[in-house]
């Protein structure tokens, strides 16, 4: 008898563990944490550079641009407060950049 329950409780331990590594995603995968980070990043590198604006060429002002519509839907998902004060922000960045790129082409 007592060999059997060994068994049994081996076989339960071993699906246990067969269906946690199933069914909980590793770490990296669940996004909590590293979307955080990634998005905060991204957001200062773009939102850093408004006070040297002007002297950026037309391509990385394009690219700014676009980097801000890029990040958009990323800051969209985020808590209620801090989505609404994030995303006023990358919009004044955004417009800043679009403003100039379009002084800059009409030259």
């Amino acid at each position: 008898m007592p060999y059997k329950t060994r068994s049994v409780i081996g076989k339960i331990l071993l699906l246990c563990w067969i269906l946690t590594a199933i069914l909980v995603p590793p770490r990296d995968y669940c996004g909590t944490a590293y979307s955080q980070e990634d998005w905060r990043k991204e957001f200062d590198e773009i939102c850093s550079k408004t006070e040297d604006a002007m002297t950026f060429s037309v391509e990385e002002l394009t690219r700014l641009v676009d980097r801000c519509d890029g990040l958009k839907p990323r800051i969209e998902k985020l808590e209620e407060p801090q989505r609404k004060v994030t995303l006023k922000r990358l919009q004044m960045c955004r417009d800043l950049y679009a403003f100039i790129l379009e002084m800059k082409e009409k030259k």
